[in-house]
């Protein structure tokens, strides 16, 4: 008997798993019903589930049966002494399938049908329902029906299930999870391509999109999906998922072939990988799309080659700013905001001290040609991320932060023990800008930006862009001390050296560069 391990570290059995397959191929009343292809559609299912996902197939049915056979069977199966209630029954069912012309019922088609009765010689699919459960230990059953128009018969079938379940399926402490899964291969309207259904199923089944290495179960919805999403699904034939009678997850009808418990990390890891790199793919669009042309002060979209350099003053602002980044120790140091009205330059200063962090783009920057002296300058690397909010969720900036710090957080708390858990020997460092310009600003600065400013010291400073009028909603009230300190408002007179070259700057970007912000 296999063993399974539990969520807290228990080991229990494995439950046994059993197959009941059969298609009906072939109609001694009716040849013109024939599918000779559906035995290999069933061969198919019968070697997924016995090679793949633990199931023992009952054989004594075999193909083509009639009505009553059928019946028979499955309620010989579900009515032996040998069940447990813990057991996982699979069955499939494949041929054809009639609603009725009243549109009351669906039937399954068998070997001794009357094409000339069928409303009396068909297999109404409801019987079903009463063969397995009707007075049975069955409690688990994944019911895949192959069939036209199945998903009606499978609505029939969870109707007189939920008849009797309520009280029969009840489960006491100890018991194993109930449930009835019905997976029809097409809609109450739909036709069935024959051999369709397993093929998607197979495919699903051993999909990495289904799941990797680290879930010991494969889900029933995400593999539904999964078959609903492929190309070789028939456009006219969509499948169809019902789950009744479950208390609490639904029980673990298919093992995952993939589960390597070893390898689970490297799944994770692959896939955030692929999720920093997004990232930060994202980010150097922003640097170079939003950030880096303000600081240049020109922006040719239809050359970019014709692009050049025109940054002119704020050196006092520059001055703020590279001596807070050197100054990571500093216990004040946790912020400082550059703030301003339209027109101003924000976006051009803090563009700049961006460009300069940047370890590639610096390269880019004349700073000889600008007159910045090194004092102006930012080292390398001393802004580990610029992130431009505009449009930007709360959770976006959050994501943008944890990626390019090397990790995933869903919360402030998540994001601030994963950033200590790293030991970093200095702060990260983000720069954000146009604050005022996200989905929800005033979340933005209550809910995240400033919990960070209250909480982070010593981990994390943040470099932020923003209008006046959200300054309160950072913490920087007009009586508050700290607001002189850490923020520099580019209107303010301190930083005015830009207007002291105004006329020259205008006069001489203007003839040079119509297209100048100056």
């Amino acid at each position: 008997m296999s063993i399974v391990n539990t969520s807290d570290g228990l080991k229990e059995p494995e439950p046994r798993r059993f197959l009941i397959a059969t298609a009906v191929a072939h109609y001694p009343k009716n040849a013109d019903w024939d599918r000779p292809g559906l035995e290999q559609a069933r061969q198919d299912v019968i070697d997924l589930f016995t090679s793949q996902l633990g199931y023992r197939h009952q054989t004594a049915l075999g193909l083509d049966p009639t009505k009553n056979q059928l019946t028979d069977h499955l309620r010989a199966f579900c009515t032996s002494p040998e069940r447990r209630d813990d057991d996982l029954l699979a069955v499939y069912i494949s041929g054809h399938g009639e609603v009725l012309e009243d549109g009351n019922e669906h039937v399954l088609l068998t070997s001794d049908t009357d094409p000339q009765d069928i409303a009396y010689t068909g297999l109404p699919t409801v019987d079903l329902a009463r063969a397995i459960l009707r007075g049975t230990r069955v409690r688990r059953v994944l019911l895949m029906l192959d069939a036209c128009y199945s998903s009606k018969g499978g609505h029939e079938v969870a109707a007189a299930a939920l008849t009797r379940i309520d009280n029969q399926w009840r489960t006491s402490a100890g018991q194993a999870n109930s449930g009835l899964a019905i997976v029809s291969s097409a809609q109450a309207n739909q036709m069935a391509q024959a051999g369709a259904f397993p093929r998607l199923l197979s495919q699903a089944v051993n999909s990495w999109a289904t799941a990797g290495h680290g879930p010991h179960t494969l889900s029933l919805s995400t593999l539904v999906e999964h078959m609903n999403a492929s190309p070789d699904r028939p456009g006219h034939q969509r499948i169809k998922l019902a789950l009744v009678g479950l208390e609490g997850e639904p029980p673990p009808f298919l093992v995952n072939p993939r589960r390597d418990s070893a390898l689970t990390g490297v799944d994770l890891a692959i896939q955030h990988a692929a999720e920093f790199e997004a990232q930060a793919e994202r980010r150097d669009t922003e640097l170079i799309t939003r950030l880096m042309v303000r600081a240049m002060g020109s922006h040719n979209p239809d050359n970019p080659q014709l692009n050049s350099w025109w940054f002119s003053g704020r050196h006092r602002a520059l001055e703020d700013i590279t001596r807070w980044l050197r100054d990571a120790e500093a216990p004040e140091a946790v912020c400082r905001v550059v703030t301003a009205g339209p027109g101003s330059g924000k976006t051009a200063v803090l563009g700049l001290i961006a460009v300069l962090s940047h370890h590639e783009h610096r390269r880019t920057v004349p700073t000889s040609a600008l007159g910045l002296p090194d004092h102006l300058v930012p080292d390398e690397g001393s802004v580990d991320v610029a992130v431009y909010a505009q449009r930007l969720t709360n959770k976006d900036v959050l994501s943008g932060l944890a990626a390019a710090a090397g990790f995933k957080a869903g919360s402030v708390g998540e994001f601030l023990e994963a950033l200590q858990a790293q030991d970093r020997p200095r702060p990260f460092t983000a720069l954000i800008d146009a604050i005022d310009e996200a989905a929800t600003p005033e979340t933005l600065c209550t809910q995240l930006l400033r919990p960070l400013i209250t909480h982070a010291s010593g981990l994390i400073r943040l470099l932020l862009g923003t209008r006046p009028y959200l300054l309160d909603r950072l913490g920087f009230t007009p009586g508050n001390p700290a607001r002189r300190a850490s923020v520099i408002d580019l209107d303010d007179p301190r930083y005015a050296d830009f207007r002291a070259l105004k006329h020259y700057t205008e006069r001489n970007l203007l003839e040079a560069h119509p297209n100048s912000p100056y």
